[in-house]
C-alpha cells in the first residue's frame, strides 16, 4: 500500500495504518532526533513523544502527500524543545566526504566536525543530506524561504570544508 493511502486511512482513525506509517518512518525520526540531540538518552523519549503527538494530531493533516514534511517538522520541534530543556545547543551531522578509509570512523569524525557548525547550518545540512529532503520540504519544516535553505546549505558546506582543512593541517604539522 502506498504512503498516501496509509496516511488517508490513519487520518480517519485506522490504527493499523498509523502503526504501519510509524514503522516506515521510525528510522528517519530516530536518526533526525539523534543528530539533533547527539547520542543522548532522551532520543527515544523524543521519538515516543513525537509518535504520540502525530497520533493525536494526524486527523488535522489536510494534505496526505505532505505527511513526511509534517512529521519531520514535529520531530525538529520536539528535539528543539528537549534541547532547550537541557540548555544545550542544537548540533547536527553532515555528509561531506572526508578522506578516511573506515566508513564508521568517517561518520564519527563527521559528527565531531559538524558539532562545530552553527545551528542554522546544521539543521539544513542534516535534513538535506541525511533525510534526502528537497529544498521545499526543508523550507516548510524550518519555516524559512527556499533561498535561505540553499544559502545555508552552501555556507554550511563552506564552513565544514574550512574545518576539515584546518584539521588536516594540524594532523600534518602545519597548524
Amino acid at each position: 500500500m502506498n504512503i498516501e493511502k496509509l496516511v488517508k486511512k490513519a487520518t480517519k482513525g485506522n490504527k493499523d495504518a498509523f502503526v504501519e506509517l510509524m514503522k516506515i518512518y521510525e528510522r528517519d525520526m530516530y536518526n533526525l532526533t539523534r543528530y539533533m540531540l547527539g547520542n543522548n538518552e532522551a532520543t527515544y523519549d523524543v521519538v515516543q513523544d513525537t509518535i504520540l503527538t502525530v497520533y493525536e494530531k494526524i486527523s488535522t493533516l489536510k494534505n496526505p502527500s505532505s505527511f513526511k514534511s509534517w512529521l519531520l517538522k514535529i520531530v525538529v520541534n520536539k528535539s528543539k524543545s528537549e534541547l532547550s530543556k537541557q540548555n544545550k545547543i542544537i548540533y547536527l551531522e553532515n555528509s561531506i566526504e572526508i578522506p578516511i578509509i573506515d566508513k564508521d570512523l568517517e561518520k564519527i569524525e563527521l559528527m565531531s566536525l559538524v558539532s562545530n557548525l552553527p545551528d542554522d547550518f546544521k539543521s539544513v545540512i542534516i535534513l538535506f543530506y541525511f533525510n534526502d529532503l528537497s529544498y521545499k520540504e526543508i523550507s516548510e519544516i524550518l519555516d524559512i524561504p527556499e533561498g535561505t535553505v540553499k544559502s545555508r546549505l552552501f555556507r554550511g558546506k563552506e564552513i565544514l570544508h574550512k574545518i576539515i582543512y584546518m584539521e588536516e593541517d594540524k594532523a600534518n604539522g602545519k597548524g
